[in-house]
C-alpha cells in the first residue's frame, strides 16, 4: 500500500485508489481462471474485504476508489451496451416492467409498515426502503434532502443497504444453481431484487454472460424509478420536506449514462459496430465490472456494520426479503 502511494503521489489524488483497485481485478481475473468456480468478481470483493479489514485503506485511497464505484462503473455499463441488441433490450424490458413496478411499490410500502411497526424513525425506514427498493446507496444519497435527512439516518441506511448488497452478492448465484434458474429468470430476479446497480449487475455476470445482459437491462430499467418516488415522497412526509430542492435533486438524480448505454445498444443493432470491437468492448466491461466490485469490497467495515443498531438492520433485512420475494413470486407467476 505505501509502496503504491509512493508510486503514485506525482500523479492526480485519485490515481492511487484506481490503481489499487485495478490491481486487485488483475489478480482476481488470474485467480478467476484458475478457480473458475469461485469467479474473479467474488475474488475482487473477498479480497478488498480482506484488505480494508487487516492492513486497512489510506485515506488518499477514498477519492479513487468513489471514482471506481460511480464513473467507472457507468462506464462499464455504457461499453456493455455495445454488446446488447435493442430488441432484446425491448423484449426483457416488456418481460420485466410489471415485476419492477409491483417489487418496488410494494418493496416500499412493506418496509414503512414494518417500520412504523417496530417504532424505527419514518425518515430512516424510508430511506432503507427506497435503497432497497430501487438502487441502493444512490437513491439514498438522491433522496437524501427531500427527506431532510440527517447525516448519521444516511449513514445507517447505506450501510445496512451495503450488507444486504453482500448477503445477495455471496447467496443469490447459489440459490438460483441450487433451484436451477434459466439466465432469463436470473438475470431479471438479480436485476429486481438486488439492492445496488455494481452488485445487480455483478450477480448476473457470476451467474453467466446471458443472466448478467439480461440484469443489466432490468437494473437500468428498475433505477428510473427513483424519478417517480422522488414526486411521491413529499406527501409520504407531509410538509417536512424542503421543496425548493426537488427540480435540483430529480435533474441530479437523472440517470444520464443510461442515454449513452442505449445508444451504443443501437448502434450494434443496426450494424454499425463490428463483432471484434464489440467484443472487445465486452471484455474491457467485465474487467472494470471486476475493479467496481474490488472497490466495494474496500469500502466494507466489518466493525462498522457490527455497531449497527438493530432495528435498521432487521428493517433492511425485511426490505431485503419482501423485495426478493416478491420478485421470484412474479418471475413464477408471469415467465
Amino acid at each position: 500500500m505505501a509502496y503504491l502511494s509512493r508510486l503514485t503521489s506525482s500523479l492526480p489524488n485519485w490515481t492511487s485508489g484506481v490503481a489499487l483497485a485495478a490491481i486487485i481485478a488483475i489478480i482476481s481475473k488470474q485467480l478467476g481462471e484458475l478457480f473458475p468456480l469461485f469467479g474473479s468478481i467474488l475474488f475482487a470483493i473477498t479480497i478488498g474485504i480482506f484488505l480494508n479489514n487487516t492492513v486497512g485503506i489510506r485515506s488518499s485511497y477514498h477519492i479513487g476508489i468513489q471514482i471506481v464505484l460511480k464513473k467507472i462503473l457507468k462506464l462499464a455499463i455504457i461499453l456493455l451496451g455495445l454488446g446488447l441488441n435493442l430488441q432484446m433490450i425491448i423484449k426483457v424490458g416488456q418481460q420485466s416492467l410489471l415485476i419492477i413496478l409491483t417489487s418496488v411499490i410494494l418493496g416500499i410500502l412493506l418496509t414503512v409498515w414494518f417500520g412504523r411497526l417496530l417504532k424505527l424513525d419514518r425518515t430512516l425506514t424510508l430511506m432503507i426502503g427506497v435503497g432497497t427498493s430501487i438502487c441502493g446507496a444512490t437513491a439514498i444519497s438522491c433522496v437524501k434532502g427531500i427527506l431532510d435527512a440527517k447525516d448519521d439516518e444516511t449513514a445507517y441506511a447505506i450501510s445496512t443497504i451495503v450488507v444486504f448488497n453482500l448477503i445477495a452478492f455471496f447467496s443469490y448465484p447459489l440459490i438460483g444453481h441450487l433451484f436451477q434458474f434459466n439466465a432469463t429468470a436470473f438475470g431479471i430476479w438479480a436485476g429486481t431484487a438486488v439492492h445496488d446497480t455494481s452488485t445487480a449487475v455483478a450477480v448476473g455476470y457470476a451467474y453467466g454472460n446471458e443472466a448478467g445482459e439480461v440484469s443489466t437491462t432490468v437494473k437500468l430499467a428498475r433505477t428510473l424509478f427513483i424519478l417517480p418516488i422522488m414526486l411521491v415522497l413529499p406527501l409520504l412526509m407531509r410538509g417536512k420536506t424542503q421543496p425548493t430542492s426537488m427540480k435540483g435533486s430529480l435533474k441530479q438524480a437523472f440517470p444520464w449514462f443510461i442515454l449513452w448505454f442505449l445508444l451504443m445498444s443501437v448502434l450494434n443493432t443496426v450494424g454499425i459496430i463490428p463483432e471484434s470491437i464489440a467484443q472487445l468492448s465486452n471484455d474491457i466491461a467485465k474487467f472494470l465490472i471486476i475493479m467496481v466490485m474490488a472497490a466495494v469490497g474496500l469500502q466494507v467495515n466489518v466493525k462498522q456494520f457490527a455497531s449497527l443498531g438493530l432495528k435498521p438492520f432487521i428493517v433492511g433485512l425485511f426490505a431485503s426479503i419482501s423485495v426478493s420475494v416478491i420478485s421470484l413470486l412474479m418471475i413464477f407467476y408471469l415467465l
